[in-house]
């Protein structure tokens, strides 16, 4: 049997159309986007997804990507007519032009109609030279990176296994802090604001919260290095105050090792005029291999 063959067309409003006519059957849209796949027909270029039935073949061109979503309520993404996909702030993404994107089941993301953009955008802030989203009312931020972050850029994200309080999910009071490492000079970062829950004197950050977070990045830089070594002895110095509700970067490194000591550094800095914050130098001492640490960081 000779198959049918139609060729479809997907604009960045999430519009189909056929031969210029608009497809808004609601059962067909779902019928169609439910069925939709990359084709590996290469004879087929500039239409590389299909949506199949039976013997016919309806290709699909598309002017960005193949899903677009055109609602969201209830946490969900709405695509076609009644399609969905649960929002997650962890899933967005973002182009260099201020496109927002969401993970898609076909095309590996989706484009956000410039209404849906607009209304998760109100919970997106600066994450240093990047951005993050948060929920209204928490504390904590989940970072949104651009689709063009470089390769040697790696994202460590918190577990949901992990009690960490630096870096834990499972822990009611963690800080759920994200990192990026460069692949290249290894260098560690995060980005933050210290909210009232961090409070010292005179409006600026206890000094034992910004020793947490000095420690639990210069820990990250050792784990991300895939090096298991519970801290031994921490200095820092404190240089200028940390301010509640000014953005700052948080960086580390590993500066030597000798044998199962690691020598690690780290730094707070400030995100509008790059003054240094505090400055520190630790001592990690690198676990045994049979050792089985109660340490989740």
């Amino acid at each position: 049997m000779v198959s049918r063959e139609y060729y479809y067309e997907l604009d960045a409003r999430g519009v189909l159309t056929l031969d210029g006519i608009v497809q808004d059957d609601p059962w067909f849209l779902d019928f169609f986007f439910r069925r939709l796949a990359p084709t590996a027909n290469p004879d087929y270029p500039d239409y590389p997804f299909v949506s199949r039935c039976g013997e016919e073949m309806n290709y699909l061109r598309v002017q960005d990507t193949p899903i677009v979503y055109t609602s969201f309520r209830d946490g969900r993404l709405e695509y076609g007519h009644s399609l969905s996909s649960a929002f997650s702030p962890e899933k967005l993404s973002y182009s260099d032009e201020g496109i927002l994107y969401h993970w898609a089941p076909v095309g590996e993301r989706g484009r956000l109609v410039p209404h849906v953009a607009v209304e998760i955008a109100q919970n997106i802030e600066p994450w240093g030279p990047f951005a993050a989203f948060r929920y209204p009312g928490d504390r904590c931020v989940t970072p949104v990176l651009p689709i063009s972050l470089s390769e040697r850029m790696q994202i460590l994200r918190p577990k949901p296994e992990n009690h960490c309080v630096g870096c834990g999910q499972a822990n009611p009071f963690s800080f759920r802090l994200t990192f990026l490492r460069d692949r290249h000079d290894h260098v560690v970062r995060t980005w933050l604001r210290p909210d009232e829950r961090m409070q010292g004197a005179l409006g600026t950050t206890h000094g034992g919260f910004v020793s947490l977070l000095l420690d639990e990045t210069m820990g990250k830089a050792l784990s991300a290095a895939g090096i298991r070594a519970p801290t031994a002895r921490l200095l820092v110095n404190f240089r200028r105050p940390m301010r509640i509700g000014h953005e700052y970067e948080v960086r580390s490194w590993i500066e030597s090792q000798q044998g199962r000591k690691q020598f690690v550094r780290g730094e707070v800095r400030s995100v509008d005029d790059q003054s240094l914050i505090a400055e520190a130098e630790a001592l990690f001492l690198q676990l045994r291999p049979d050792a089985d640490p109660d340490h989740s960081g």
